[in-house]
């Protein structure tokens, strides 16, 4: 069902400040989007072992992810079927079962519940145990490692949601001689910001700043990597990949550049394990890429965004280490890492004040319009229907509104810019 009041608040090249600010939207927004598509859960390396868990959230709600004694798989929400308490109130940790602190129900890693306390004050058929087991999420769905949850039973199959993103997925997993990466063991940052959820979404792939608010990492990242001193000017793209995922290249390697950048035992391992042109996609590819709603995969990281209030955030981030390769080339990965994204780094911690900033700026009221025209007008679309333009324009910011549209059931009435703020058409697009 359409929402008319918010009908028009979200155009291609421009969104209203209402989307970022009004609470009313906000709870349908958990409701359209993170209780009914596709949400990141978590990475099968930090559950690795029989009995291990992890807690975490789909938008509000508590879920908790196990691996049970065959090895498989579980998303349970995590909520006792008696009385609602959270069954397991740890972020992660190793059972053999979840017993409930309130009136100890207990749990098997399934969510099967098999046992109450006090079981004699039960008279026979007062509690049916097979029905009042942990309720699952409705799907599941992993690729590479990457584990995905639905609470919707009509959500789009899996493979279809992420069809377009596997191929990035696999250049980022690839550059492990083994394909396999782990997830959070090297380093975990939790963050808030007191700004709305979709600042994150959208500077995850912001190619716009990265020459302004990270103009001192530019610098020094230039000695290493000589090409950074070009960076407005690199032949990369960003891509809208559809169903709201998007990428930003931030650089892509020749095969000279490669070998002038990584050591060349480490190319020679994944050319063997992979072949030469898996090895060389691994290689040559630095990216940003964001999966809708609440996922983004850098070139050292992964970053979970969870919308806490319409003006209130929180950001987990991940560091990943790669599988089988060198001990120094995971050392190298942590601090580069450290560099950029670390809580005295050049970058990460710019970025959010700048989010609290935005958030702020929303309360001048008197300009209602966050734009995202640039480079709009010169936006290519392929065959396939896949929009791209420049690493520095705006294609990437757009590309999680269609979906967002489409989920919300808000219309885009495709006013022109200048139609919605007299003298927008005047703007570069460069």
């Amino acid at each position: 069902m359409n929402n008319p009041s918010f009908n028009g608040l979200s155009q291609p090249e421009a969104n209203h400040i209402q989307l970022y600010s009004d609470p009313e939207l906000f709870e349908l927004e958990l409701e359209r989007i993170f209780y009914s598509t596709w949400v990141f859960i978590a990475h099968e390396s930090e559950i690795p072992e029989p009995g291990d868990f992890k807690t975490t959230f789909i938008g509000r709600v508590p879920v908790l992810l196990t691996r049970d004694d065959d090895s498989n798989i579980h998303v349970l929400l995590n909520r006792c079927t008696h009385r609602g308490a959270t069954v397991c109130p740890n972020e992660q940790g190793n059972t053999k079962q979840f017993v409930c602190a309130y009136h100890a129900w207990t749990y098997d890693l399934d969510g099967s519940l098999n046992a109450v306390g006090l079981p004699s004050g039960y008279n026979e058929g007062e509690v049916d145990y097979d029905s009042l087991s942990l309720q699952k999420v409705a799907n599941t769905g992993v690729y590479r490692g990457f584990i995905f949850a639905t609470m919707s039973e009509s959500a789009r199959p899996f493979d279809e949601h992420i069809g377009g993103v596997k191929k990035y997925i696999d250049y980022y997993c690839d550059l492990s001689p083994t394909g396999e990466i782990t997830v959070g063991t090297t380093g975990i940052y939790k963050q808030k910001y007191e700004g709305n959820w979709k600042i994150q979404l959208e500077g995850s792939v912001e190619g716009y700043h990265v020459w302004h608010t990270h103009k001192n990492a530019i610098d020094v990242m230039a000695r290493e990597v000589p090409l950074m001193k070009d960076y407005p000017r690199l032949p990369v793209k960003a891509y809208d990949l559809g169903f709201g995922h998007n990428i930003i290249e931030n650089y892509t390697l020749t095969e000279e550049q490669v070998h002038q950048r990584w050591p060349a035992d480490f190319i020679d391992s994944l050319v063997k394990a992979h072949g030469r042109q898996r090895a060389m996609d691994a290689l040559k590819h630095r990216f940003n890429l964001v999966i809708f709603p609440n996922f983004a995969l850098l070139e050292y990281h992964v970053r979970v965004i969870r919308p806490l209030a319409v003006d209130r955030t929180e950001v987990r981030t991940y560091h990943t280490s790669l599988v089988g390769a060198p001990e120094q080339m995971n050392q190298r990965r942590v601090r580069e890492h450290e560099f950029f994204y670390g809580p005295a780094g050049f970058g990460g911690p710019d970025d959010y004040v700048i989010f609290d900033r935005i958030q702020q700026g929303y309360d001048a009221w008197g300009s209602q319009w966050v734009l995202f025209n640039r480079g709009y007008k010169s936006e290519q679309t392929d065959a396939d229907g896949i929009r791209s333009g420049a690493h520095t324009q705006e294609t990437q910011q757009r590309a999680p509104y269609y979906e967002y549209r489409q989920l919300m059931g808000i219309s885009g009435t495709e006013n022109k810019l200048e139609q919605l703020i007299p003298g927008a058409g005047r703007q570069g697009s460069q």
